[in-house]
């Protein structure tokens, strides 16, 4: 099994992070990826981040198995400043209902319903742990995909110190028109990265509405929280909703707690590279995000900047820039065929759902709880 300590309980894990700056908590539903280009763009941004990290610091791997985090042993032994440490963390079950069924799904008796997604049984984990650990420390959760610049986590916890309020730190987190780049050997063809960049960047005011806190400020692709929220969100959070960031950044301000987003236009201190190569990993990144939104009602599938035609700059960009008129076709192509796949789901079953990390996720519109299955494939979650 793994060289990595795994824990049995959130409080036995937090007792070895005691005085810790920074936890980083890494969630992962499923072991390293074998080798080839998948490898090189999970391990190069792995990497990234704990290059940042020092004997002040730890790691905490909140894993589906014990195999899972004896895949990553690896890392202990390249970065041995930071602890290590896991522990084991799912969803659990739920009541089955006749969804399966009513959805028509195959071998309908063989799903097993869970009462959330598996990131938020892993976010409570996370939590938890930083609550009990207590202190002036800051929990760190960043996505898989996340690319750190050694620059990057001096600069959130400054900008969280600057923005205290009510006796606590701001949560923050970065946020970059970089959402794909280059991995070094991994050959992501570059019309493809400017493909997923156009897809989410066709908003030419989202920068000025981050810097004057008029949009989303926690995000899921990494967020620095103070250890004192940990446990305020904990209890306070509800957790079946699909889009967890949204709901995190919702309670924060509910509470009147202080959140904030720091806009991060150079790559080097942070961007984002995910296993995307394709057009195919693409339209799965876009039909994820339309499914997010889509308990609004009333609301075009997805309500985001993903499927509102361009306005004011973005127009004369458009025009300006053939490159950007071209990615940006062919972007509006993949949203409106995901968004039309999406609608004849809902006109046929009056719900829509997304296969993604060994589960099912089910939307409908107007409801903001989402179901969550366990697939058949997939018993070990």
């Amino acid at each position: 099994m793994s060289a990595i300590p795994i824990f049995a309980d959130p409080a036995e894990a937090a007792q070895t992070f005691a005085g810790c700056r920074f936890l980083d908590a890494e969630f992962l539903y499923r072991p390293r990826p074998v080798p080839g280009r998948e490898r090189l763009v999970f391990d190069a941004a792995l990497r990234s981040r704990l290059s940042c990290l020092d004997a002040r610091d730890a790691v905490l791997l909140i894993c589906d198995h014990e195999a899972t985090a004896a895949s990553l042993e690896d890392f202990p032994r390249d970065f041995p400043r930071p602890r290590f440490s896991a522990l084991i963390a799912n969803p659990l079950s739920a009541p089955n209902t006749d969804t399966p069924q009513r959805l028509e799904w195959p071998e309908p008796d063989r799903w097993q319903r869970l009462q959330m997604t598996d990131r938020w049984a892993r976010i409570d984990c996370a939590w938890a742990v930083a609550e009990q650990v207590g202190g002036a420390g800051s929990l760190l959760m960043p996505a898989h995909d996340a690319v750190w610049g050694i620059d990057l986590l001096p600069r959130l916890l400054r900008f969280s110190q600057r923005h205290a309020r009510a006796g606590h730190n701001a949560a923050v987190s970065p946020y970059t028109p970089f959402q794909h780049s280059p991995v070094a050997g991994a050959d992501i063809p570059p019309e493809i990265i400017s493909l997923l960049n156009t897809a989410f960047g066709r908003d030419s005011t989202f920068p000025w509405r981050v810097r004057l806190d008029r949009t989303q400020a926690f995000w899921g692709k990494m967020s620095l929280t103070p250890f004192s929220l940990c446990g305020i969100l904990r209890v306070h959070t509800p957790k079946q909703m699909w889009e967890d960031d949204l709901e995190i950044d919702s309670t924060l301000r509910q509470l009147d707690l202080p959140v904030r987003c720091l806009w991060i236009g150079d790559p080097a201190v942070y961007r984002q590279a995910l296993p995307v190569f394709d057009e195919a990993g693409v339209r799965a990144v876009i039909e994820r995000s339309l499914h997010y939104s889509l308990f609004i009602p009333g609301g075009a599938v997805g309500s985001s900047s993903l499927n509102v035609p361009l306005r004011g700059w973005d127009r004369l960009r458009a025009r300006l820039s053939p490159t950007f008129r071209q990615a940006n076709a062919w972007a509006e192509r993949l949203i409106a065929e995901c968004a039309a796949a999406i609608q004849a789901r809902l006109d046929h079953y009056g719900a829509s759902w997304l296969d993604w990390g060994g589960c099912r996720y089910v939307a409908q519109v107007g409801n903001p709880v989402v179901e969550v299955w366990r697939s058949p494939d997939h018993p070990r979650i």
